[in-house]
């Protein structure tokens, strides 16, 4: 974290984002080989590992851009049973300001993706009006994406459309594979606490 603090990381770049999708790419790859080496039957999540990497990244950027800001994973919003708990929040104080819900693919809810969002963001307004719900996918292989929905790099954001992690390729940073930037996500969000 120290080191990843020193780096001058500038959301109008793709450096975020890259390090993000490497990250992913080295991870797909170790599981494969542990599954192989070790003859273990299921890898382990890769929703986990994308959440702590963007919570990771989030972090870094919002202790520069909202220093009066903090996030967290997981964490729920009110001290209940069956409290919400989102993937990621960002908090100011103890006000709920924005979350983000962090989906590896949609194809296993490719029909019901968009009612569980809808509640889960009436589920966050009742805690607070203003709070700003975000989604990011990771790769919309295999289902058809947010098609013509206005929210789509606004609200609404998937990494790759035709492929996964572990064939990308940093240089391919700007080719048609990648679709929304985390970089986008991220000036989304900080754009949100501001206003």
């Amino acid at each position: 974290m120290d080191l990843a603090r020193k780096y001058p990381f500038n959301l109008t770049r793709s450096d975020i984002n890259t390090s993000v999708l490497l990250r992913l790419k080295s991870f797909f790859f170790a599981q494969a080989l542990i599954k192989k080496e070790l003859n273990k039957v299921y890898a382990s999540s890769a929703a986990d590992f994308f959440v702590e990497t963007i919570s990771f990244f989030l972090k870094v950027i919002v202790e520069t851009a909202l220093p009066l800001h903090t996030i967290a994973s997981e964490k729920n919003l009110v001290n209940k049973r069956g409290a919400m708990r989102p993937d990621i929040s960002i908090w100011k104080g103890e006000e709920i300001v924005a979350a983000i819900e962090c989906k590896t693919q949609l194809g296993w809810n490719r029909d019901g993706w968009l009612d569980d969002f809808v509640e889960r963001e009436q589920r966050l307004h009742k805690i607070n009006p203003n709070a700003k719900l975000f989604l990011l996918v990771m790769t919309a292989s295999n289902w058809s994406g947010f098609g013509t929905d206005n929210r789509a790099g606004n609200q609404f954001f998937v990494l790759l459309n035709t492929i996964w992690p572990d064939a990308f390729e940093s240089d391919e940073t700007n080719s048609g594979h990648i679709v929304h930037r985390v970089e986008d996500l991220f000036n989304r969000i900080i754009e949100h606490a501001n206003g």
